[in-house]
């Protein structure tokens, strides 16, 4: 019986393959016939799609990454003959600070122009500029600027030079990099002149780091500067430009300087660069023997938004809930001996005010566009409980017992980025916490913010004087 049935099923099967052959052959044909017309019509179609749509300009941006893959299109499409007298702009951005700076080119004559870099922080700055031309491309050198100071932008080399594409919708770009917003970012490997670069005291992220300078005739239990740059919360890193005379300074006057670099408000909101800040200083203290550092006498010192940081890191250290997401190292004190704050904003909430007082109308740090709201995490003018949660003061009841602290604080009175009266009123404030004799106040005439007066081997030879009695 079973036999029977095994033959009738292979029977069946064999009809069925049959069937389905003969289904098959007559499907070819109808298959082909359809292929053939269907692509007919894409061929007419795509025609028509192509005299349909009119050609697009391309942009600066859209030729440099087009450069990317075939390097026959890097090139502009303005002759020189035709730029001068013509401004053209570039957005740059930059990704990790989150920010865009809208630069303008200017050609103002045969090889000569100008360029115009915006600046909330720092002031805008223009530039006079050379120009040739060569292959498509203009290169650009800055000569020099309106008010000393030079770019930081990765775009130029050691000499500020930089090749760019010039478009004719008004655009251009540099052709040493992809303007993709996704380009690689560069890794901090911190200054080649560090004894200890790039040393990372948190586990958090790849900011959290900080270089290290051993002084010339170290002891093995030296007292440790740690430097705080600014850069509104926002940019900026610890091989900064202006905080290099305090380096250097530090490690002559026998110190060793530790320069920190931490996370901007693109990354993490307040608490997040103070808790970094703070998590530096326990680093060093866990690691003072492998770096000859004294754990007793820690100074920090900090310009613009690092004073600021600095300053509360100084006098919030028990306040647990601004160590934030930072758990590194917890087991030791964040606490510090002496403080230099140069410039530093200190209480959000009234700087418009103080600025108006001042004379100065129309300031927006009230606003979510202004640094310290992007600090913050919101606009500073929207809710006055949130915007104190960052104000030292607030924290004063926390202090420990016996409280000891040495204030050096300076501002200049031409300061347009933050008003000067935000270091004076906190000076005073602070001579009340922990007694005139603790706390120097000092106002440069002229001075403007980051300006070069803070920086003077003068200046500079005021605040080791200090120092030296404060940590004796």
């Amino acid at each position: 019986m079973k036999k029977w049935i095994a033959l009738l099923l292979a029977l069946v099967m064999c009809l069925s393959l049959a069937a389905c052959g003969a289904g098959d052959s007559s499907g070819d044909t109808d298959t082909e016939e359809a292929a053939s017309t269907e692509e007919s019509q894409t061929e007419e179609e795509a025609a028509d799609e192509t005299e349909e749509v009119p050609a697009e300009e391309e942009s600066a941006e859209e030729v440099i990454d087009e450069a990317l893959e075939n390097t026959d299109a890097l090139t502009s499409d303005v002759l020189p003959e035709d730029v001068i007298g013509n401004t053209y702009t570039y957005d740059e951005a930059n990704e990790e600070y989150g920010f865009t700076t809208t630069w303008e080119l200017t050609f103002t004559g045969e090889g000569e122009g100008t360029m115009f870099e915006p600046n909330d922080l720092m002031g805008d700055t223009t530039y006079t500029v050379s120009w040739s031309y060569a292959d498509g491309l203009y290169t650009v050198t800055l000569v020099e600027s309106d008010n000393g100071n030079m770019t930081l932008s990765t775009m130029f080399d050691e000499s500020y030079t930089c090749d760019y594409v010039v478009m004719s919708d008004g655009t251009f770009a540099p052709a040493n990099a992809s303007t993709d917003a996704a380009a690689v970012e560069t890794a901090n490997t911190g200054s080649e002149n560090a004894d200890y670069p790039a040393v990372s005291y948190a586990s958090n992220s790849d900011a959290q780091v900080m270089d290290i300078y051993l002084p010339e005739n170290a002891t093995g239990s030296d007292p440790v500067i740690v430097v705080v740059h600014g850069g509104g919360f926002k940019f900026g890193d610890q091989t900064m430009d202006i905080i290099q005379p305090v380096i250097e300074a530090g490690v002559a006057n026998g110190y060793v300087v530790a320069s920190v670099d931490c996370r901007k408000s693109g990354e993490a909101t307040f608490p997040g660069a103070l808790a970094d800040v703070k998590a530096a200083v326990r680093y060093l203290r866990a690691n003072a023997e492998l770096y000859g550092i004294d754990p007793e006498q820690v100074v920090i010192w900090g310009e613009s938004a690092g004073a600021y940081l600095s300053l509360m890191t100084a006098l919030t250290p028990d306040v647990e809930s601004l160590n934030g997401d930072v758990t590194d190292n917890l087991e030791y004190a964040s606490s510090v001996t002496a403080l230099v704050d140069f410039y530093g904003p200190v209480e959000f909430y009234t700087m418009d005010d103080e600025y108006a007082a001042l004379g100065i109308e129309g300031t927006t740090y009230s606003s979510d566009s202004s640094f310290e709201s992007a600090y913050v995490g919101q606009a500073i003018g929207v809710d006055e409980e949130v915007t104190y949660t960052t104000w030292w003061y607030t924290y004063v009841d926390q202090l420990p017992e016996g409280f000891i602290l040495s204030a050096w604080v300076q501002a200049g009175d031409s300061d347009t980025s933050v008003p000067y009266t935000q270091s004076q009123n906190f000076a005073a404030k602070l001579a009340e916490v922990i007694g005139e004799d603790n706390v120097t106040f000092g106002l440069i005439e002229g001075a403007e913010h980051e300006d070069d007066l803070f920086y003077t081997d003068d200046n500079l030879s005021q605040v080791f004087a200090f120092l030296a009695e404060a940590l004796n």
